[in-house]
């Protein structure tokens, strides 16, 4: 028997989906964490490089659709071990820094709503539907999705433009971060979020 999602059990139809329709002026970008801490040390991802490479293509698209832009990026104190603030490791990725008139949210949890200005900057822009990339897949676009559809928007998630590390799992053994992404996005995809790739996106019609 094929396994199917909550959302198929109960009959949600797909709202990405080639030759659909997307509202640009209702429709935010969430960049999520796109920050030198996962190119280089003990955060660097196996698939960061790909997965970054993604996240440029999705941002010009979405900058060519209309679709509002915002970087969030994870900053603690000075002195921290990762992302401190003013360090190296805490400054955004090549060609993912903020442009002029974009919006750019710091927090210190892993959801990019928990502490931060975003919910009341989606509410005045109008906002209905988000569309998540970014680091790690596991934690803060898991949390952001999760909170973000608890507080009633639509939910996307940019499956080729994320990624996260190799895990110790229960027992020590290692599990791979091949099999984190995957196992994460599939517990999305059952009800929190519809799962995408930046080729659906690019077929969409944009209204």
């Amino acid at each position: 028997m094929t396994a199917r999602s909550l959302r198929q059990i109960v009959g949600l139809a797909p709202t990405f989906q080639p030759g659909s329709s997307l509202a640009a002026s209702k429709t935010a970008l969430l960049l999520i964490d796109y920050q030198q801490e996962y190119r280089q040390g003990p955060l660097a991802l196996p698939d960061e490089a790909t997965a970054s490479a993604v996240a440029r293509r999705l941002r010009a698209w979405a900058e060519a659709a209309g679709v509002t832009v915002i970087h969030v990026q994870h900053r603690v104190p000075a002195g921290s071990l990762l992302f401190a603030d003013g360090s190296p490791g805490a400054e955004p990725l090549p060609g993912l820094a903020p442009a002029s008139g974009q919006s750019l949210i710091s927090k210190r949890l892993p959801s990019s709503f928990v502490s931060t200005g975003l919910a009341e900057l989606l509410h005045s822009a109008g906002i209905e539907t988000l569309l998540l990339a970014g680091y790690m897949t596991h934690n803060c676009v898991d949390a952001t999705a999760r909170d973000a559809f608890h507080r009633g928007y639509r939910v996307g998630i940019v499956a080729d433009a994320c990624a996260t590390r190799d895990l110790p799992g229960v027992g020590g053994a290692t599990i791979s971060a091949a099999q984190v992404h995957a196992a994460v996005l599939a517990g999305l995809g059952d009800r929190i979020a519809e799962i995408v790739e930046l080729a659906t996106l690019e077929a969409l019609s944009i209204a």
